[in-house]
C-alpha cells in the first residue's frame, strides 16, 4: 500500500486548518481589520464560531498527523 497520497492529503488539510484558524483567531482579535479586508463576509461573532468549531478536527487531524510521522519515519 503506497501512504504517500494518504500522508499528503493529511498534510494539506493540516495546512488548511492552520490558515483557517490563524484567520478566524485574528478575526477574533482584530475583527475590524478581518471584516474590512472580507468586506463583511467574517464578523467577530462568526470567526468565534469559526474558531470554536475547528478546535477538535484541528486537533484530531494533528494526532493523525503526528501518527503517521511516528508509525512511518522517512526512509534515508
Amino acid at each position: 500500500m503506497d501512504r504517500k497520497p494518504v500522508k499528503r492529503t493529511v498534510q494539506l488539510i493540516l495546512l488548511i486548518l492552520i490558515v483557517i484558524i490563524i484567520v478566524s483567531g485574528l478575526g477574533i482579535s482584530y475583527y475590524q481589520t478581518i471584516e474590512g479586508i472580507t468586506g463583511g463576509l467574517l464578523s467577530k461573532n462568526l470567526s468565534f464560531q469559526i474558531h470554536t468549531y475547528l478546535f477538535l478536527p484541528f486537533l484530531f487531524i494533528l494526532l493523525i498527523h503526528i501518527f503517521f510521522s511516528w508509525l512511518w519515519p522517512k526512509k534515508s
